[in-house]
């Protein structure tokens, strides 16, 4: 009797050991890298081939930093989920402006943008290492213009979309498209960084340097580059 309670109590360790061993690990901070490119651009060569081809966008405690560069050109956008905020940094060249959007200015921002509307489906795949879902997001004015959504769930991140026009989806953005003055950018993760370095530059703060200027003109500023290179 006293061989099978013996068996019985080994029998329970080994099964709660492998249900603490399998358990997975929360992902809540890392750098994603996404490859871009803007396929309504590809017959302006001039602009197509200064554009950014790779952003990269890192997670920590609910921040999220959107980094966007190319040689003399940098566009960071800050990212509170759990506050719902935003900061945006933008150099290009000799000229660095920053700004801070009120809670009108982020809600006008979310007005502006195209809106879809968010169709679910039943397919999975995998995308840089994570379990992804796919989504279709339809315009609701253009029904000829669909994105293609694949998002994960896999990583723990409050309010993964609540500045962009995809906020019904439930998890962080791993394949997906956006408009911005004028541009259509397809974005999609390639490979992704576990943990985030910060030891060479504070990743969740803007640059020291830059004049602070507000939502409106900062608009202004990148509409007018952009124009120069139609």
């Amino acid at each position: 009797m006293l061989v099978k309670h013996s068996s019985i109590l080994i029998g329970i360790c080994i099964v709660l050991l492998c249900s603490c061993s399998s358990k997975e690990e929360v992902i809540n901070e890392g750098t994603i890298i996404y490859s871009a490119d803007y396929p309504n651009h590809k017959k302006n060569i001039f602009l197509y081939n200064i554009l950014p081809k790779e952003i990269e966008i890192s997670f920590k405690n609910g921040i999220v930093r959107n980094d966007i560069s190319r040689g003399n050109f940098q566009n960071i956008l800050l990212f509170d989920c759990n506050q719902k905020q935003m900061d945006i940094y933008f150099q290009y060249g000799e000229e660095a402006f920053k700004t801070k959007l009120t809670p009108k200015e982020i809600q006008r921002m979310l007005n502006e943008q195209t809106q879809y509307d968010i169709q679910f489906t039943e397919v999975t795949d995998t995308l840089a290492g994570f379990n992804v879902k796919k989504a279709l997001a339809v315009n609701k004015k253009d029904k000829k213009d669909v994105i293609t959504l694949w998002y994960t769930e896999e990583i723990e991140l409050k309010n993964p979309n609540w500045y962009n026009t995809f906020k019904e989806v439930p998890g962080v953005l791993l394949a997906y498209s956006v408009d911005r003055f004028g541009i259509r950018m397809d974005y999609k993760a390639t490979r992704f960084i576990p943990k985030v370095d910060e030891s060479k530059k504070r990743l969740f703060t803007l640059p020291a340097k830059g004049t602070s200027i507000s939502y409106d003109e900062y608009n202004q500023k990148m509409n007018s580059l952009f124009a120069t290179f139609e």
